[in-house]
């Protein structure tokens, strides 16, 4: 469902969380003129000891982009973590010789549009982690939490991808060494809709947004809204790039760190000195819906193990690296904000946007009308224990701008 509410200088919108159920996980998209409210629909929050592989599969069509000249073979689990509420995937430097794509032969050719890229066993100098849903998805909103390894070299993403020839939306490509910089990027079958004019030459869509902080000190959050007209692609909550088009085919999620080589994509590969990659944490991914009849039913929000990892203070240097957007998006932009359970009677407020109002806030009170819990609505995560108001908590109120909105909670426990 999409709320409007129409406003000239003032946000107003409402919480409710239903307490103890799968409907508890909404998200609100704040805009100056608009609100949009996301509900869960599935996702994975990596709590246990192992990779769900009914959710999960390791390896796609093949074990590693051969056109890429990629040095790395994706193993089936033996480059993957599971542990204290992340998953951790790395890159460690061990020859193994394993075939490139698992339903062929070992003496087949590769070949791809009349290329010849060796026989299918071959060596491979490193392994690597890589997962991707056994499932395919169309629109929506897709984030993750996460944190890059600091050895320099390798090159970790978050993406989307299916169709043939290939579709993709690439929310987060990363290059270790570029500590603060993400890069963005789109592919659709269409190959005249890959490029964009700039001045009288054109390039490849997409591009590297710089930004203040550095990937491997703390945790951020990227996503992308993925919908009939378009693709915008977010930092903590703020625009970075904006695509009109529509990439309409269903598409796995992919997560996954390749070792390129000195003589491919995002070159150069790690020194030879280097045997391991450093840990690429996954906090969550999260798919929301805006559909609350399609998403509440598939799947059922797994309460989050432990208590949050903090988000790093990433922001943007200057809107004059947002990529192929206009300037009116931005004037449009607000804040991101999600309501989702933790274990324990504990609930997390997570506030996303460049700029929160310092004197916005939220207000926990019992039914009655009598104040429970007061405090700052900020950048970043807040925990509610409801054990702290004596578990009495059945109103939130959030004030932004001056205004008020109030949602309630339903107590189950």
């Amino acid at each position: 469902m999409t709320i409007k509410i129409q406003v000239k200088s003032l946000i107003l919108f409402a919480l409710i969380l239903v307490h103890g159920s799968s409907n508890a996980q909404i998200m609100w998209q704040i805009k100056k003129d608009t609100v949009i409210t996301w509900h869960y629909s599935e996702g994975d929050e990596f709590n246990g000891n192992e990779i769900n592989t009914s959710y999960w599969k390791y390896a796609g069509w093949a074990r590693s982009i051969y056109t890429n000249k990629e040095q790395q073979y994706y193993s089936s689990g033996k480059n993957h973590i599971v542990k204290d509420g992340h998953l951790t995937l790395f890159a460690k430097r061990e020859t193994v010789n394993e075939k490139v794509i698992d339903w062929k032969a070992d003496n087949d050719s590769i070949n791809t549009e009349g290329r010849f890229y060796g026989i299918n066993k071959r060596n491979f100098s490193w392994t690597a982690g890589q997962i991707e849903t056994s499932e395919h998805f169309v629109y929506g909103y897709y984030e993750a939490k996460f944190k890059m390894p600091s050895k320099k070299g390798f090159w970790p993403a978050f993406w989307l991808a299916g169709g043939d020839p290939n579709e993709e939306i690439d929310m987060m490509e990363l290059k270790t060494e570029k500590r603060n910089q993400i890069h963005v990027g789109r592919h659709s079958t269409k190959r005249k809709e890959n490029y964009v004019r700039t001045g009288l030459t054109k390039k490849a869509w997409g591009d590297w947004v710089k930004f203040k902080g550095d990937l491997t000190s703390g945790y951020n959050i990227v996503a992308v809204e993925w919908t009939p007209e378009s693709v915008t692609y977010f930092l903590n909550g703020e625009i970075i790039a904006y695509t009109k088009l529509n990439l309409p085919h269903v598409k796995r999620i992919i997560f996954n760190i390749a070792v390129p080589s000195n003589n491919g994509p995002f070159k150069p590969g790690p020194a030879d000195t280097v045997k391991h990659s450093g840990d690429f944490e996954i906090d969550y991914v999260r798919v929301w819906k805006t559909d609350s009849e399609f998403s509440s039913r598939k799947h059922l929000f797994v309460k989050k193990s432990g208590m949050p990892d903090s988000l790093s203070a990433t922001r943007l240097q200057s809107k004059k690296k947002f990529i192929y957007g206009k300037k009116k998006l931005h004037a449009n932009e607000g804040l991101t904000v999600s309501l989702s359970e933790s274990q324990n009677n504990v609930c997390i407020l997570t506030v996303l946007g460049k700029e929160i109002p310092a004197d916005a806030k939220f207000s926990l009170k019992a039914k009655d009308g009598s104040l429970l819990k007061s405090d700052t609505l900020h950048y970043g995560e807040t925990v509610i224990d409801l054990l702290d108001t004596g578990n009495m908590a059945t109103l939130i109120e959030i004030e932004v701008f001056g205004r008020k909105a109030f949602g309630q909670f339903y107590n189950t426990n």
